[in-house]
């Protein structure tokens, strides 16, 4: 018999047959390719403890300047930031009631753990999140079990329902008159959603009756994250923008950005907030601004000293500092234009800064109107707006009113029906709409940026599913993944089919995608046709230019920066990837079994003319970096790969795993005393005129590179 040294090209290939492939790999899960060989991916571990409520759609890591490493994490329910291994609750308030409104708002049914509240226009709805404080014990409810978090249940009017851990003893109405309600914003949905009927949407969204007869899509929340010195700033897709102050204590919760001192302008509906390299926030499809005026008090006096003038008015004039005001009739016309109020003295005195003096006082006084800049406007999905930036202090986020004393301002992109994302690359900021690609480059001039259009013929599967290596943008569109490096292009993949041919793009606004920077890769997370919640990966190697794919549920991806390990979430959890070889769990408990695979291609003796006759594989296994003890329950373990040769006399027959006496093909190669040693030799006896090679590891453990695997084989005649 002779040795074959099995060879195979790198990467997967699916968009040519079993069969043509030879000498490739055709199937694989859980792999990459390193250097042209696969390796199994590494595992797992769980930095939280306790469990995030929802899906998480956004993930942003960064450190503060007191040495804090913070994790932000946006779900469709809530959104958290982590430090360590500590999470904190820090979604925006909606609407807080107490006393007389939730003066023993609760009422109790003797054995039951449902519990009615009753507050007049809480405007709560199905799910959403209220906590009590301030109560008192209620039919046998103790308070400890009514002050403490809920989620709003059979919403119906000015009542709703919670569930307690302990129930009634007594039917009763009560809980006291020291009671508050905090409710906090609304929650979303994980994904795409439809629904018929009385309930499925909110309260006049459609005309009456509409609800019962027509489906009504529900999307899926998205939220953006950007990191503003020790703060950041977020975003929910196509809702308001929040800020989160950090603190050392985690104390501070998110608020609007519009509710900010000073804040003017700030869009309430926007598609996604991020800042550009300037340091201006964006955001991307966005609501006009509107400037809405009402009159002031009559202005008794106007006395300046240099450009600092003061307002004495006839009566209270209701000002604070930072609020805006328009003067007109005065003379000399410095004195007229719209300025900010500085300080107020008094109630019927405030000061402004001029933009010049005037030389003295006003001659006339004139009037006055409070400005109220607001985004009561119109929605212009393809707008994109930006706020300030002081030259001396950096970005101010609360200002989006454009001014010849600042830099803010907007403008409008080409091509499509919609924004539907941004991302930032060293010279530009790349704009996504629905069909075209635009380039928006900071000017540094009085009208701050421009925006050029780069490509009128592309399409994008969602908003977070873009990538940079090298200099380099790539993103999945519809149907191919394409590639902007100076021109947008077509970039070749292996998969198409594969990927393309079996795809959810319904659901494509959850799709994301991330680089794994320290093996060269760009990782793109997608749903099945059959599949509304994502349960499928491609993997593009920059470096090697090739495609490999597996199964894993994620919902959002950040790359490793201030924290070692790249991170993703599922199921409540955030776990640091190529951390470990197993699939960490939580709470301490046992790593399980990562099962990961690769199988080649068919292989032929004289295209299939000959049957081919294998008696004898020769391993050659890497099991570098392998656990022989487990680090939670420090019991010993045996790392170990299974080599099945699969036989088949046809391209259309099924793929046979039995020897020619009926045996499994599948043998062990497993570790010795050394994990630099393993089974030598491993014996099958296989007879086809096609034979496949597969590697696969499902044991704890087990870390394996795949070498130049040998086979002895032979032909052995033309009948079967």
């Amino acid at each position: 018999m002779a040795l074959k040294k099995l060879l195979f090209n790198p990467g997967v290939n699916r968009d040519i047959t079993n069969y043509a492939n030879e000498g490739g790999w055709y199937a694989c899960d859980k792999i990459r390719f390193r250097k042209g060989f696969p390796e199994k991916i590494g595992g797992w571990t769980v930095i939280n403890f306790t469990q995030y409520k929802g899906d998480c759609r956004s993930l942003f890591s960064y450190g503060t300047t007191d040495g804090s490493e913070i994790i932000g994490i946006g779900t469709d329910q809530k959104f958290y930031v982590l430090a360590g291994t500590t999470m904190y609750d820090v979604t925006p308030i909606r609407a807080t009631f107490s006393t007389p409104a939730t003066d023993n708002c609760f009422d109790t049914t003797s054995g039951s753990t449902t519990v009615t509240v009753n507050i007049n226009s809480h405007g709560a709805s199905d799910g959403d999140y209220v906590t009590f404080s301030g109560a008192t014990a209620v039919g046998g409810i103790a308070a400890g079990d009514l002050n403490k978090e809920f989620q709003c249940q059979n919403v119906l009017g000015n009542s709703f329902e919670i569930t307690v851990a302990n129930a009634a003893t007594s039917t009763a109405t009560g809980g006291g008159t020291a009671i508050t309600a905090v409710f906090q914003i609304p929650i979303g949905y994980a994904s795409l959603t439809s629904g018929y009927g009385w309930g499925t949407s909110t309260w006049s969204r459609g005309s009456w009756g509409s609800g019962s007869t027509t489906p009504i899509l529900f999307p899926e929340r998205l939220i953006f994250q950007d990191q503003l010195n020790n703060d950041l700033i977020w975003n929910i897709k196509d809702e308001d923008i929040y800020y989160w102050s950090y603190d050392s204590s985690f104390s501070n919760v998110s608020v609007a950005l519009n509710t900010l001192s000073g804040s003017r302008a700030v869009p309430t509906q926007v598609g996604k907030t991020m800042f550009a390299s300037s340091g201006h926030l964006l955001a991307l499809a966005c609501t006009e601004y509107a400037r809405a005026t009402t009159a002031g008090q009559t202005i008794s006096s106007i006395t300046n000293s240099g450009t600092t003038a003061t307002i004495t008015t006839a009566t209270g004039h209701g000002l604070q500092p930072l609020d805006w005001v328009e003067f007109s009739g005065q003379t000399p016309r410095a004195y007229q234009g719209e300025y900010q109020v500085v300080t107020v003295p008094s109630t019927t005195t405030f000061t402004v800064t001029l933009l010049e003096n005037p030389g003295g006082s006003a001659s006339a006084v004139g009037t006055y109107v409070s400005i109220d800049y607001t985004t009561g406007a119109a929605y212009d999905p393809l707008l994109i707006r930006w706020a300030n930036v002081d030259a001396d202090t950096g970005p101010v986020p609360e200002e989006w009113k454009p001014e010849i004393t600042n830099t803010a301002g907007f403008t409008r992109v080409k091509g499509g029906s919609k924004i539907v994302t941004g991302f930032n690359t060293r010279q530009e900021t790349l704009v996504f709409t629905n069909t075209a690609l635009n380039s928006l480059q900071f000017l540094g001039t009085s009208e701050v940026f421009s925006v050029q259009q780069i490509s009128d013929n592309i399409n994008i599967a969602g908003p977070n599913v873009v990538s940079e290596a090298n200099n380099v943008v790539m993103w999945m569109g519809h149907d191919k993944f394409y590639f902007y490096d100076g021109r947008v292009n077509t970039l070749p993949t292996s998969l198409k089919q594969y990927i393309f041919d079996d795809i959810n793009l319904a659901q494509g606004d959850i799709f994301f995608s991330g680089t794994n920077r320290e093996f060269n890769e760009i990782i793109w997370f997608y749903c099945s046709a059959a599949s509304n919640t994502i349960n499928r990966y491609v993997i593009y190697n920059y470096q090697e230019q090739v495609w490999y794919y597996g199964t894993l549920n994620r919902t959002a991806w950040f790359d490793s920066q201030i924290i070692k390990f790249p991170l993703a979430t599922s199921n409540g959890y955030i776990y640091k990837h190529e951390d470990g070889v197993d699939d960490g769990q939580p709470n301490g408990a046992a790593p399980q079994a990562i099962t990961a695979y690769i199988q080649s291609a068919d292989m032929a003796i004289e295209d299939g003319e000959r049957f081919v006759l294998t008696k004898r594989v020769i391993p050659d296994v890497n099991f570098t970096n392998s656990e022989q003890t487990n680090p939670v329950t420090a019991a010993s373990q045996t790392p170990e790969v299974e080599m099945t040769v699969g036989v088949r006399n046809f391209p259309g027959a099924s793929s046979s795993t039995t020897d020619v006496a009926g045996n499994t093909l599948t043998r062990d190669v497993i570790t010795t005393a050394s994990i630099d040693q393993y089974t030598n030799q491993v014996f099958v006896r296989a007879r086809g005129r096609q034979m496949n090679f597969k590697i696969l590891s499902d044991t704890v453990g087990t870390q394996w590179e795949l070498g130049a695997v040998r086979v002895d084989f032979k032909s052995d005649g033309r009948r079967g």
